[in-house]
């Protein structure tokens, strides 16, 4: 069993940056943020949309059978689709709802009605409190993270590159220590923000997901080698069952391929990963952590380049 624990989607296009400039898309993968005109996602997205249909696509090809939602303000709220996604799909997403933490006051009633409508887990954008004055460990937010410890949902979370955050997220699993959390981004390595946030997965439910780890090493590309030697690292300090995989679908793809961003993984020499890690980081932690259940075997397809 392969998951993806970290992807996107969305069938309308209406968040913001960190810093608050509005993200529009302009058809053909560009984006627009401020004054700056990017590929945003494949330019095969003519519509902007990365919607289910196309994810569902990439799984099939590439012997993956579930996804992990982790909405962002980058993409705007997408709650309404992603139980709509859940509902027509089932066993094949994990979506996390998405509450708006500008609204500090309501932000435990909003999650409450997410966790109703069947959401599994709230996505909490560390930049996005800072920017908004918000601490992780903020009295108006504990309550949802004692409701979450209770009920068993998990708490998916981009924390701030650097370890500026790592004290909020100890203190808040001080006070409770059987919440659930997946870290975003691998803990952000490659922007200071090892060890902090690597070491908070020390503790017994927390683990730590890879979305996005090719970005993060992008400028040295397929395979990936030092990303394979960060993967060990994390190992050797918090254990390969505190791991997870993720591609961070479809903002990576517009430098490698879907299948590029597992294969690296699953073609690492097996005297740097072996194979009971590699299936435990590509998929059974991932399983555990999100109470999810295998269906039918799933195989990657086989290449016109191969034949």
């Amino acid at each position: 069993m392969i998951v993806d624990a970290h992807i996107h989607i969305w069938n309308r296009l209406h968040g913001k940056t960190g810093g608050g400039l509005p993200l529009v898309g302009l058809g053909g993968g560009m984006v627009r943020i401020g004054e700056k005109e990017v590929l945003g996602m494949p330019a095969t997205f003519l519509d902007s949309l990365a919607l289910a249909e196309r994810f569902v696509a990439e799984m099939d090809a590439s012997g993956v059978e579930c996804g992990v939602v982790v909405q962002g303000v980058m993409d705007g709220e997408q709650n309404d689709y992603c139980l709509a996604v859940m509902g027509k799909y089932p066993r094949r997403f994990f979506c996390h709802g998405l509450a708006d933490c500008g609204q500090p006051q309501t932000f435990e009633a909003q999650c409450l009605r997410l966790f109703e409508q069947g959401f599994g887990g709230v996505k909490i954008c560390g930049g996005y409190l800072q920017k908004l004055g918000l601490a992780i460990d903020d009295e108006l937010l504990m309550g949802v993270w004692r409701v979450m410890e209770a009920r068993g949902f998990v708490l998916a979370v981009d924390l701030c590159a650097g370890e500026s955050q790592v004290p909020q997220m100890e203190h808040v699993l001080s006070r409770f220590p059987g919440l659930k959390v997946a870290i975003g981004h691998f803990g952000m390595p490659t922007y200071d923000g090892w060890p902090g946030q690597l070491n908070l997965c020390r503790h017994a439910h927390v683990y730590l997901e890879m979305g996005g780890i090719v970005w993060l090493y992008r400028r040295e590309g397929y395979p990936f080698v030092s990303a394979i030697k960060a993967i060990c690292h994390a190992r050797d300090v918090v254990g390969a069952h505190k791991l997870m995989w993720g591609s961070d679908w479809p903002r990576t793809m517009v430098d490698f391929t879907y299948r590029q961003s597992l294969s690296f993984v699953q073609l690492a020499d097996e005297q740097l990963l072996s194979a009971d890690e590699k299936r435990a980081i590509l998929g059974e932690n991932a399983a555990r952590l999100y109470g999810l259940k295998s269906g039918e075997p799933r195989l990657s397809a086989r290449l016109i380049t191969e034949v």
